[in-house]
C-alpha cells in the first residue's frame, strides 16, 4: 500500500513542480557526462552527519559555495566517505539538463547509488498508470454496490 501512494504522491509532486523528466535527464548526463555535465567546485563551508542520534541509516551533507556563481549548496552525499577532505574545493558535476549538483570524483558506489535511485523513480512514475486505473475501479465497484444495497 507505501508503494501505491508513493509512486501517487512522487509522480503528482513530480508533475506539479516540471520535474517529471528530471530522473530520465540526469540518466542521460550520467552516461555522457562530455555533453551533458559542468564541472564546478564546492568551498566546504560545513558538513552534516545526519546519522547521529537519528533513525537515518546513512545521510551526509555538504554546505558550500559554488565558485561559478558565488551561491550556497546544500548536497546530500549519503556517506561521508564519498567525499575528498583532503582536497579545499570539492569538484562536482552539474547536469546541463535539470541543474542537479553530483560529486566529481567519487567511487563507482556512489555513482551506482544514484542510478539506483533515479531508476526507482521511473520504476514509481510508470506504476503510477497501473495504479490509478485499478484504485478508479475498485473505486467505482464500491460506488455500485453501495447504490444496490441501499434502502
Amino acid at each position: 500500500m507505501s508503494f501505491c501512494f508513493s509512486s501517487i504522491f512522487i509522480t503528482v509532486l513530480d508533475i506539479a513542480s516540471n520535474r517529471y523528466l528530471r530522473e530520465i535527464k540526469n540518466i542521460k548526463s550520467f552516461n555522457n557526462p562530455e555533453k551533458y555535465m559542468i564541472v564546478d567546485s564546492l568551498l566546504i563551508k560545513q558538513t552534516y552527519d545526519r546519522n547521529e542520534g537519528t533513525g537515518d541509516v546513512f545521510r551526509f551533507d555538504l554546505e558550500g559555495v559554488l565558485l561559478s556563481d558565488n551561491s550556497n549548496l546544500n548536497l546530500a552525499v549519503s556517506f561521508s566517505e564519498y567525499v575528498n577532505f583532503n582536497l579545499k574545493r570539492q569538484p562536482l558535476y552539474k547536469s546541463k539538463l535539470t541543474g542537479d549538483y553530483f560529486l566529481k570524483d567519487a567511487p563507482k558506489q556512489y555513482y551506482e547509488g544514484k542510478n539506483r535511485g533515479f531508476y526507482v523513480g521511473i520504476i514509481l512514475k510508470i506504476a503510477f498508470y497501473f495504479i490509478i486505473p485499478f484504485l478508479l475501479y475498485h473505486l467505482i465497484k464500491y460506488i455500485n454496490t453501495r447504490k444496490k444495497y441501499r434502502l
